[in-house]
C-alpha cells in the first residue's frame, strides 16, 4: 500500500533542498535538512514517551516553529494532532480535551497557566513544552537533543489516515471537531500549488494562528511540498510584517480584511517596498479595502477567497484575470472540488439566484468527531452543506450572501444580512461592516449596522447612502459608528459579540417614525 503521509514530502525534500531555507522565525532558520532531522528526532522521542500510532496530542500554543515541528512529528508516526484555540476559557479548553480523548497536551510559557487549568481534572495527561516552561514539563527541545541523528520511518497510511482534529469556531453553536485526513490535507497542497503558482524561489509570510487552517493550509504544509520557504511570525504585528516582507523576499502572504487598513497605516512614511508580494488572499474585503491593497502591493494578485474548515481552507479563489471585473466574487472553485448552489430540495438554482453553497472533492473532510447528528445533516448525498448563502453569475462565479443562521426574518420578509453589508461597504469611507438582526415588537427582527470607517464618516450619510441602493425594509434602523467589529483570529466578524455589545452601546443613528 502506498502511503499517503504529508510528513513524506518533507523527507524527500531533505534531499531534493538540503540547503535551502524550510523555516525562519526570529532570527532562527531550518534548512530542508535541518528540519527534516529535527522532526525525525522528535518523533523518535515521542515514540519512546509512548506516543504511537493514531494517539492524539492537543497543541495549545501561538506560532512558533515547534509547534509545525510537534505536528510533522506525530504525522510521521502515524498519530493525530489536536490544535486548539488559546483564547478560550479553562472550562472550554478542558471539554475539547476530553471529546478529543487527547493523550498529551503541549503549550508554551504564555498558555501554561490556561493548560494548566484546563487539565486539572485530566491527571493522566503527558505535558510538554514547545519553550522551556520548568522541568515539570517535557521540553520538546531536549527531546529533540536527546533523540538527534534518529531516523524515523514514516507510517504507512492511506488518504483516510487522520492527521488531524480542528475545532470549529463555534460562533453560531458549541464547536465541533472537524476531522481532517492526510488525503485531505495533500489533495489541498496540490490545489494551493495549483492555484497559487507555488514554486521553489517562493517565500511565504505566514502570520495566521496555526490551530486554525488559514495558517497550516492556506497555503501553509503547501509551501514546503514544492522546496519554499515559510517566515512565521509568532502573531500579527503590521511593523512586523512590513519589516519581513522586504528583508526576507516575501511573495506572498494570507490577511485578514481587518488587518489591510493597519498595514497601510504602518506603511505611511516607512517607504516600504512591497513590490514582491506576487499574491495575497483575503475574504471580506470592502472596495475601500481593495483599493488599500492595490495601493500596498502594486503587483500582486488579489485573491478574494472562500473556504471552511471543513474544506481543508480554500475552496474557491478569484483568479487573476477577473480581479478587477468580478471584484465581490469569491471566484471559482480550486483544482479537485466541485460547488454548487442548491434549493431547499437539493436542485440547483438558477444563475443570479439564491441558494445553499454546497461541495464535494478530496479536500472536504468525512465529517466531525463523535457527532453522528451534525455529520448526517452537512455531509449528505455525497455533498458537504455548508449552511452559507450564495449565487453563481452566469460565468460560474460565486457570490457568498450570508450565513443561513444569519438571515434577518422582519416582518414576513427574508433579508440578507451580507446584502446590507456590501452596499453600507460600498461608501467611499466604510472600511468593514456587519449587520445584525435586532429583537423588535412588531416586525419581530430589524436590521442593525456596526460600521468602521475613515475620518469623516456619518453615520446619517451612511443610511443616505442605503437608502439609495436598498428597498426601505432592508435600510439598518440603528448604526453604530465603532473604532473596530470583534472579530477571531481567522478575521471572521463574531456576530454573536456584536448582538451581546449592542445594548451597552448608544448608536450614532436611530430610525424614527416617519423618516
Amino acid at each position: 500500500m502506498s502511503t499517503a503521509n504529508l510528513a513524506r514530502t518533507l523527507a524527500l525534500n531533505a534531499i531534493r533542498f538540503a540547503d535551502r531555507d524550510a523555516l525562519v522565525f526570529e532570527g532562527r532558520r531550518w534548512t530542508y535538512r535541518d528540519l527534516d532531522a529535527d522532526v525525525n528526532a522528535l518523533a523518535a522521542g515521542l515514540a519512546a514517551d509512548g506516543v504511537r500510532r493514531e494517539s492524539r496530542v492537543a497543541i495549545v500554543a501561538n506560532n512558533v516553529p515547534e509547534f509545525l515541528i510537534l505536528s510533522l512529528a506525530l504525522s510521521r508516526l502515524g498519530a493525530v494532532f489536536v490544535p486548539l484555540n488559546y483564547r478560550l476559557t479553562p472550562g472550554e479548553v478542558a471539554h475539547l480535551l476530553r471529546h478529543a480523548g487527547v493523550e498529551a497536551v503541549a503549550t508554551v510559557p504564555e498558555y501554561a497557566d490556561l493548560t494548566v487549568r484546563a487539565a486539572a481534572e485530566l491527571p493522566h495527561l503527558r505535558r510538554y513544552s514547545l519553550e522551556y516552561i520548568d522541568d515539570s514539563w517535557t521540553d520538546v527541545a531536549s527531546l529533540i537533543d536527546a533523540h538527534r541523528g534518529a531516523k524515523v520511518a514514516d507510517a504507512v497510511l492511506d488518504g483516510s489516515g487522520l492527521q488531524r482534529i480542528v475545532y470549529t469556531s463555534g460562533t453560531t453553536s458549541l464547536p465541533k471537531g472537524v476531522l481532517l485526513t492526510h488525503g485531505n490535507v495533500n489533495a489541498n497542497m496540490h490545489a494551493q500549488i495549483v492555484e497559487l503558482g507555488l514554486r521553489p524561489t517562493d517565500r511565504i509570510l505566514n502570520f495566521a494562528p496555526l490551530y486554525h487552517v488559514g495558517g497550516t493550509d492556506l497555503p501553509g504544509y503547501a509551501i514546503w511540498h514544492v522546496g519554499g520557504c515559510m517566515v512565521l511570525q509568532r502573531r500579527f504585528d503590521p511593523a512586523d510584517i512590513l519589516a519581513a516582507v522586504e528583508a526576507e523576499g516575501i511573495t506572498g502572504m494570507v490577511v485578514a480584511a481587518t488587518m489591510l487598513d493597519m498595514i497601510r497605516r504602518r506603511a505611511e512614511g516607512a517607504e516600504a517596498d512591497l513590490s514582491m508580494v506576487r499574491w495575497l488572499i483575503f475574504s471580506q474585503v470592502t472596495s475601500a479595502l481593495f483599493k488599500v491593497a492595490r495601493e500596498l502591493f502594486p503587483n500582486a494578485r488579489l485573491i478574494e477567497g472562500y473556504g471552511l474548515t471543513e474544506t481543508c481552507s480554500g475552496l474557491t479563489y478569484l483568479d487573476e484575470a477577473h480581479m478587477e471585473s468580478k471584484q465581490g466574487s469569491v471566484g471559482i472553485p480550486v483544482p479537485w472540488v466541485e460547488v454548487r448552489v442548491v434549493d431547499p430540495d437539493g436542485n440547483d438554482v438558477g444563475v443570479g439566484e439564491d441558494g445553499e453553497i454546497i461541495a464535494r472533492g478530496p479536500k472536504v473532510s468525512p465529517g466531525y468527531l463523535d457527532d453522528p447528528k451534525a455529520t448526517a445533516h452537512a455531509f449528505r448525498d455525497g455533498w458537504f452543506h455548508t449552511g452559507d448563502v450564495g449565487c453563481l453569475d452566469e460565468d460560474g462565479y460565486l457570490y457568498i450572501r450570508d450565513r443561513l443562521k444569519d438571515m434577518i426574518r422582519s416582518g414576513g420578509e427574508n433579508m440578507s444580512s451580507a446584502e446590507i453589508e456590501n452596499v453600507l461597504a460600498d461608501h467611499p469611507l466604510v472600511l468593514s461592516a456587519s449587520v445584525v438582526g435586532a429583537p423588535h415588537p412588531t416586525w419581530q427582527e430589524v436590521p442593525v449596522a456596526f460600521a468602521v470607517g475613515r475620518p469623516g464618516l456619518q453615520a446619517a450619510d451612511l443610511i443616505a447612502h442605503a437608502r439609495e441602493r436598498l428597498g426601505k425594509f432592508k435600510v439598518p434602523k440603528e448604526v453604530y459608528l465603532v473604532e473596530k467589529l470583534p472579530t477571531n483570529p481567522s478575521g471572521k466578524i463574531l456576530k454573536r459579540e456584536l448582538r451581546e455589545l449592542r445594548p451597552s452601546l448608544t448608536p450614532d443613528w436611530v430610525y424614527r417614525r416617519g423618516e
